[in-house]
């Protein structure tokens, strides 16, 4: 019987946004992903379209910024290309009620109303895509991430905007809207001296926008609370599972006897199992 494969553990003063968050979520999961180096045994078809709709986002911008605008035609067969020419092996479709289709059509209706309601009426200037932003903030601990877009507004104004594929909107806890995008444009101040900038949230999937503004004071805030989590999390002893129903889309759940995985939504549990008998 096949094990699940290893990588190589995350350095450990290494803290990103979603390092922190698997803590929050599951110190179980965290500790299997990050300190053991154990790879998911799959990903969720929703992980998939994720990253296929922000490779199109990030490619459409790219265009823009060397002198041309793909209009949608052009869009939608470049996320068709990228669907069907990226497919994994991995891939779990975790709702039994779903198909890959469904998620296909979702995806195309996401880049085609995203292109009709921000895209062409955009007029910001793009300074950076898929920035990798880094601070140290203590010896024990540098934050690391990616922002999605950097740029500036027709009046200057210096944003950072994440792409989100949620059904729902995010609210002010740490954890949805409180962090990620704030420390972001943290990052973004120093790099490109300034005092201000805005940080944004733009759910695809509901063609809705959020914006917080982050000040000097603000960028100080956020990057002591992420230091402080990031703190606890290297402290912490007990990795507690914590079971949900996210864990019918964590890779590890065909491992964990404390994962609960209800009829209907274990496509990936069952895909896991199946690998696991090769």
């Amino acid at each position: 019987m096949n094990q699940t494969p290893g990588r190589k553990p995350t350095p450990k003063n290494q803290f990103s946004f979603s390092r922190l968050k698997s803590f929050d979520h599951c110190p179980f999961k965290y500790k299997l992903r990050y300190l053991k180096g154990l790879k998911e045994a799959f990903r969720s078809i929703e992980s998939y379209l994720g990253n296929t709709v922000h490779d199109v986002l990030e490619w459409m911008y790219v265009a823009r910024r060397d002198g041309s605008s793909p209009d949608i035609t052009a869009v939608l067969e470049h996320f068709d290309e990228q669907w069907r020419q990226e497919w994994p092996e991995d891939l779990a479709v975790v709702r039994s009620s779903d198909g890959p289709d469904s998620y296909f059509r979702l995806g195309r209706e996401m880049l085609e109303r995203f292109f009709n309601e921000v895209y062409v009426q955009d007029r910001s200037e793009t300074l950076e895509l898929e920035q990798r932003c880094t601070a140290r903030l203590s010896e024990r601990v540098v934050f690391t991430g990616f922002a999605d877009r950097v740029g500036r507004t027709t009046a200057g104004t210096l944003f950072v905007v994440d792409y989100k594929t949620s059904k729902r909107a995010g609210d002010p806890s740490e954890f949805s809207e409180g962090l990620q995008a704030l420390l972001y444009a943290a990052c973004a101040l120093d790099r490109h001296g300034e005092d201000s900038a805005l940080a944004g949230y733009h759910y695809i999937r509901l063609g809705t926008s959020n914006w917080h503004d982050v000040d000097r004071d603000r960028a100080r805030q956020v990057l002591n609370r992420f230091l402080h989590l990031a703190e606890a999390t290297l402290d912490a002893t007990e990795f507690p599972a914590q079971p949900g129903v996210l864990c019918a889309w964590c890779g590890f759940n065909h491992i964990c006897t404390f994962a609960a995985v209800p009829d209907g939504l274990n496509g990936g549990q069952s895909l896991a199992r199946e690998n696991l008998e090769l």
